[in-house]
């Protein structure tokens, strides 16, 4: 079958909504992204994972418009020629218990259409070994630890190369040493396609991301490089000896002096800002 490939941005959304019952999870979000990886922050219940979900087309927006690679998942013919090329985990993939590694990743390919088996096969072997499981592929699913189940349902999403991959919470269970091999994987991903990933982890968006939007009540705050988002809070943050009064917010450092956040007082030094005094300034930005 001919695939569709245009050339266009990776995701356009314009006045994107989605709504349950009587709450807003995502509210008019206009946002367009092109190649690269995008760390998508914002606190529990902002919105972040029905704003992937609607990405990776498993939700369908209540209102607005929505493209991805060129293509448009209300149309039902489009939709199939986009998951051909979109890779997803979800936040809490759902594994079968009885299927070994390989199985799995076997049967999520002959969902995505790879029909050929032999090289099916060499796919499955392919994409697990690029996540460090190549040794474990005939073991039981249930038999894995939670890392390793979420590198199982990795190595799903990696199926076929998407041009777009959609991950959410990606580092979930996984050690330090299993965080670095996922920056380096999604970096090399990256130079192919687009890879939007959620997270609370702002070291993981300074280490990993490109550009980083930041959603809150279901509305984008800020979209940006994170060295932008660190230079929201230039100038707005000092040290103290006690929790100054006159900042928004106060907390003890490791060496036990407090870090502000907020209006510089007259005659007081700033410290340098971090990406975390920048989110926050754009999380209560949207309050």
């Amino acid at each position: 079958m001919t695939q569709l490939h245009i050339a266009a941005r990776s995701v356009e959304l314009s006045a994107l909504t989605k709504r349950f019952g009587r709450t807003t999870a995502v509210d008019g979000i206009d946002l367009a992204l092109d190649g690269g990886v995008v760390g998508l922050l914002g606190p529990n219940g902002a919105g972040k994972t029905t704003l992937l979900r609607m990405l990776a087309t498993v939700l369908a927006p209540d209102a607005g418009s929505l493209r991805l690679l060129g293509l448009d998942p209300a149309r039902p013919d489009e939709r199939l020629e986009l998951r051909r090329r979109l890779g997803y985990l979800p936040q809490a993939p759902a594994l079968y218990g009885s299927f070994t590694a390989l199985e799995l990743v076997d049967y999520v390919a002959v969902l995505k259409e790879h029909t050929d088996r032999d090289r099916r096969a060499q796919e499955c072997t392919r994409v697990l070994d690029l996540v460090g499981l190549g040794d474990r592929r005939n073991s039981r699913i249930r038999a894995l630890s939670g890392g390793m189940r979420q590198r199982v349902a990795l190595a799903a999403a990696l199926l076929g190369s998407p041009d777009l991959l959609v991950l959410d919470e990606p580092a979930t269970g996984l050690d330090p040493e299993q965080r670095l091999e996922l920056r380096s994987l999604l970096a090399d991903t990256a130079t192919r396609g687009t890879v939007v990933l959620s997270t609370h982890n702002t070291a993981e968006v300074a280490a990993l991301c490109q550009r980083v939007v930041v959603v809150t009540a279901g509305s984008v705050r800020f979209e940006g490089t994170p060295a932008e988002l660190r230079g929201l809070a230039e100038g707005r943050v000092w040290e103290s000896p006690i929790a100054d009064p006159r900042a928004t917010r106060s907390w003890m450092t490791a060496d036990g002096a407090f870090r502000n956040l907020g209006d510089l007082p007259a005659g007081v030094a700033p410290s340098p800002a971090t990406l975390d005094d920048g989110y926050f300034l754009a999380v209560r930005s949207g309050r």
